[in-house]
């Protein structure tokens, strides 16, 4: 007996220790040999910008002439970020409508919307969205079509599809796991030995998202509503988000899209949406939205992801970059991802309002499943801040949940900048939007006081203010998430679109803030003239926009319009990021007085500490004085014997709203060499052209 005994703590003690190694060791190298091509398309050639100049509106598809158009653009309110049922981790929540339903929805009808327990509910928008995009997951289109339709194929039959409509949290992981590997591959017992009935489902559902989108898409000169067609790809190694969303010009679109199964790493994703999209369709164009780089552990802005390809791949890849990712979302409702309080690679002052609604901190204790591994690993993480010893150099990705100041927006702008000081293109030049990323088809459903959740089984006050987990279980730490808003002429998809490529965009956190921001050289006295944004336009450059230096003075127009239906706003504040001649990255907040009954508030702001010689960024943000977090409002709205127990909890009572500018740039290059016939473009533009 006692040598028995013996024996199993020997074979327990070899299994630990073969677990332990084996949990060590990476799954997948990725293969670095690969040579890539820079982007090729004019489409994918940098967009340059000077005082005055604004492009001319040309269409790309057949549609009647908008009856309303605005010169000097009006802010047009959407969502690039909804789920459906055709997204494998909503439909085993319960939810069961479709793009067609979202855009109903978004126009101003009522949705029906899971009820946790069983028992539906309805909502509806306060004030109907002028544009929005379906973007489900691509990676389960095939998959999920599959397990949700008897007798189509085969695989409906199969144990995961079994488990898949059965729902829950196992019913989510029966087609969604592939995505968190580095290499994922289709499932043969729903897809086939060869994977051919995925391939054929995955066509069925891309067209009904392309149909959905063009059935509900006003081409009448009303211009009432715009739709655009889009996907989500879903690379999540980890369950590290580096996912993003792809947004269509038109319905000129690849014949289907590019997941992370058919594109495992994010450069074969922007080459392929260059190849097929910009280079293979005359008259296709995308952009690639990063999302949720605050829980993507040191990757979605990782500046050693292309580490070990050839130099000349490694330039490509970063001119990609700068191409396609034109705009990230830096608010949604699984979190912030503005800034990060304590990185030791920034250099400023603690900015209080990077804990709003931030769902990381240094120090934070976590857990995150490693599935990289050759066996599932369980590591505890009391995110430690990111450095080489996190670093994998098989497949180039951070490990262990660590946390850097590249997973945020003012963090990743400065490493773009660092990047392009060093003779290479800025690979993190984007501007800003907020979506909500529902899961419920709530497009655009973002109001505090009576937020319904965006996953079904936060569709009850108990289930919302459940323990959190750091990824989809956000619960107690989500928050309705916010919108994206874009300046156009007019709403159409071709005005709307070019917008957004020029980074003429931003975001808030729910209410309809506008700020406007422009760089140029202004009179002080410019913001009580009638026609200042007339002016603004003609002597400026909006947000978005990347100029020379000035050898003069220049001035920054920072300007917000309340939204009349949430708080007045109670300061507005302009965020400066700088590289200094050392190369260390600097960043300040700089707090603008206003009169409190100023209703549009104003003002033109000249930067005493300007260095031409410095790389630097600035954009506005507008904060509205504090309201109730929905967590306590809602709690509130009880009384005492009806609170759940969870009303009781450490989340933050109150909380402000916010407004975010897209950045403006000025590098220290004064004189800028432009291209021939576009240098002569220029000149022959009127200064306010549109």
């Amino acid at each position: 007996m006692k040598k028995a005994l013996i024996g199993l703590v020997i074979l327990l003690a070899l299994l630990f220790v073969t677990y332990i190694i084996l949990s060590g060791i990476t799954r997948v190298s990725i293969d670095k040999t690969v040579t890539l091509a820079p982007p090729s398309s004019t489409k994918s050639q940098p967009e340059y910008y000077d005082f005055g100049f604004q492009p001319e509106l040309r269409y790309t598809e057949s549609r009647a002439n908008c009856r309303q158009q605005f010169p000097e653009k009006r802010a047009f309110w959407g969502d690039l970020h909804i789920h459906t049922a055709l997204s494998a981790d909503a439909f085993p929540d319960g939810t069961r409508t479709y793009p067609e339903d979202v855009y109903r929805f978004a126009q101003g009808e009522v949705l029906q919307i899971p009820g946790r327990s069983g028992n539906p509910m309805t909502i509806q928008l306060e004030r109907p969205l002028d544009f929005a995009a379906v973007t489900d997951h691509a990676e389960t289109f095939g998959e999920g079509f599959i397990c949700r339709t008897a007798g189509a194929y085969p695989g409906y039959d199969s144990k995961i599809c079994q488990d898949f409509r059965a729902g829950g949290e196992v019913g989510v992981r029966a087609l969604m796991s592939q995505n968190s590997k580095v290499a994922p591959k289709r499932k043969p017992k729903v897809c086939g030995e060869d994977g051919s009935d995925c391939l054929k489902a995955e066509k069925t559902v891309w067209n009904r998202v392309i149909s959905a989108a063009e059935a509900a898409y006003d081409r009448s000169s009303e211009c009432a509503f715009t739709t655009f067609i889009g996907y989500e790809y879903t690379r999540a190694p980890n369950a590290q988000h580096m996912h993003r969303n792809s947004i269509f010009r038109n319905a000129e679109v690849p014949e289907r899209p590019a997941s992370h199964i058919s594109h495992p790493l994010t450069y074969q994703l922007l080459q392929s949406l260059e190849e097929e999209c910009r280079d293979g369709i005359k008259n296709c164009d995308v952009i690639s939205i990063p999302h949720n780089s605050n829980i993507s552990g040191g990757n979605s802005f990782n500046p050693k992801d292309m580490d070990g390809f050839s130099v000349q791949t490694q330039m490509a890849y970063r001119k990609f970059r700068n191409a396609y990712d034109r705009l990230m979302e830096i608010v949604q409702h699984k979190g912030i991802s503005e800034c990060l309080n304590g990185s030791s690679d920034i250099l400023g002052a603690v900015d209080e309002l990077c804990d709003v609604e931030n769902i990381r901190a240094y120090g934070r204790a976590e857990k995150a499943v490693e599935t990289t591994k050759l066996v599932l690993s369980l590591s505890a993480s009391d995110s430690p801040e990111c450095n080489d010893r996190h670093l994998d150099p098989k497949d180039n990705i951070y490990k262990g949940f660590c946390l850097s100041s590249r997973d945020f927006a003012r963090g990743a702008l400065l490493e773009g900048m660092t990047q392009e000081a060093q003779a290479s293109t800025n690979p993190y030049e984007f501007g800003f939007i907020g979506s909500t990323d529902t899961h419920i088809s709530a497009a655009g459903y973002a109001p505090e006081d009576s937020w319904q959740g965006h996953i079904a089984y936060e569709t009850d006050l108990e289930g919302r203010l459940g323990e959190p987990g750091l990824g989809r279980h956000n619960r107690i730490v989500s928050n309705p998430g916010g919108l994206a808003g874009v300046y156009a002429i007019e709403n159409s998809r071709d005005a709307i679109f070019q917008s957004m490529k020029r980074r003429e965009a931003f975001a808030t956190s729910g209410p309809r803030i506008e700020p406007r921001f422009f760089a140029g050289h202004y009179n002080n006295n410019l913001c009580t003239q009638a026609d200042w944004l007339q002016k603004a336009y003609e002597n400026g450059t909006p947000m978005g926009s990347k100029i020379p230096a000035q050898h003069s003075p220049f001035q920054l127009l920072i300007q917000a319009t309340p939204d009349p239906l949430s708080n007045p706003i109670d300061k507005l504040q302009l965020i400066k990021g700088w590289l200094g001649p050392d190369g260390l990255k600097h960043n300040k907040v700089i707090d603008l007085s206003f009169k409190s009954e100023d209703a549009e508030l104003c003002q033109i702001y000249t930067d005493p500490d300007y260095d031409p010689n410095a790389p630097t960024y600035y954009y506005m943000r507008a904060v509205e004085k504090e309201r109730p977090r929905w967590s306590t409002a809602q709690c509130d709205a009880l009384p005492l014997d009806q609170r759940p127990e969870n009303c009781d909890n450490d989340q933050a009572d109150a909380i402000v709203e916010m407004a975010w500018s897209s950045p403006i740039w000025l590098t220290p290059k004064l004189e800028q060499d432009l291209p021939a016939d576009l240098e002569k473009e220029i000149q022959d533009t009127p200064a306010h052209q549109h």
